[in-house]
């Protein structure tokens, strides 16, 4: 099997790449139009729905987006010249990724809370102090993650950075005498 792939294949990752990474962000973006909501309702039962299609959503966008977008990165930059470490933009991608799925289990935890809360006390919840909690967090996490999921798609556009300049490279070594 070649390492590299060919431009045709190279196509099909990226494509699906790209695919993961909307369904990523539309789960991401679904979710605050579902905070914005719980803020605004005046219905119990919705206040307990909205955090029930929170959970769902996470399950059937977030979840396998943030899995597809790692899975399909990894063979992008494996299979082809980017590698996962040459290029600063890469390095950068790469670690707020796991930031973001990192924290989607912190996240998680406030929306089962909030289902929880809200299943029993309906719009009593907004007198609960636990569920007020949960609810700004999940405002503010949640609009913090999909800040930097729009600022990922905007460094894999604009490649900033440069490249990753290792102890080995030949730049370094002429630059600097004392490491021959």
């Amino acid at each position: 099997m070649s390492k590299n792939l060919t431009q045709k294949q190279k196509n099909w990752w990226l494509i699906s790449h790209l695919l993961f990474t909307a369904m990523w962000i539309g789960g991401g973006f679904t979710q605050i139009v579902m905070i914005v909501l719980i803020h605004l309702t005046s219905s119990g039962e919705f206040l307990h729905a909205a955090h029930s299609f929170m959970h769902i959503f996470d399950l059937a966008l977030i979840i396998p987006g943030a899995l597809g977008v790692v899975i399909t990165g990894i063979v992008l930059s494996v299979r082809t010249h980017w590698g996962l470490t040459k290029y600063y933009w890469i390095i950068s991608k790469e670690v707020i990724s796991l930031i973001l799925i990192a924290s989607g289990g912190v996240l998680n935890i406030w929306v089962q809370d909030a289902i929880n809360i809200t299943l029993t006390e309906r719009m009593d919840a907004l007198n609960n102090p636990d569920y007020l909690h949960d609810r700004l967090m999940l405002l503010l996490f949640g609009a913090g993650q999909l800040i930097l999921l729009v600022t990922v798609v905007g460094i894999s556009v604009k490649k900033p950075w440069g490249k990753w300049k290792t102890i080995g490279s030949p730049k370094l070594r002429t630059n600097n005498q004392f490491l021959k």
